[in-house]
């Protein structure tokens, strides 16, 4: 019974420190931090970006608002496509959308892109604009979404 017992002792001993440094781990609760604003004033467009998702955007009636959001190769022969999921009536009219392909490789199969949304301000007000990465005519869950709360002066 005794050698059973000096074996166990090592392992007794760590126990306690395993324990404290679980409970010492960094996953300390973050205090919410406030969406940035973006806004370009005296610019003729204001852009925005996927690394914008949830700012504040700030367009003047003079300006047009560009979203331009990525897509990856895969995404593309997957036939995903970026498009316009929320956008409430009357501050924001869309204006034309495009996609850019990356001029990186000759295969055009292998090379990414970026798609572009225009928005013109049709009056002063506020409004959030959703969009997602999804398959055109199908209700699935998207692969990615982007949301900005848009402020038009």
């Amino acid at each position: 019974m005794t050698i059973i017992s000096r074996a166990w002792r090592p392992l007794a001993l760590c126990v306690p420190f395993v324990l404290l440094a679980a409970c010492a781990s960094g996953d300390k609760p973050k205090l919410p931090v406030a969406p940035a604003t973006v806004e370009a004033p005296g610019k003729s467009a204001v852009t925005v970006t996927s690394a914008n998702d949830g700012a504040r955007v700030v367009v003047a009636q003079a300006q047009e608002l560009r979203v331009e959001l990525p897509n990856s190769a895969w995404s593309i022969a997957q036939n995903f496509e970026w498009s316009v999921v929320d956008l409430g009536p009357g501050v924001l009219v869309p204006t034309g959308s495009r996609f850019e392909r990356t001029a990186r490789d000759v295969n055009p199969l292998e090379s990414d892109g970026t798609t572009v949304f225009r928005f013109r301000p049709q009056a002063p007000g506020a409004v959030t604009l959703k969009l997602a990465l999804r398959r055109p005519h199908r209700l699935d869950a998207p692969l990615q979404a982007v949301s900005f709360d848009v402020t038009v002066k």
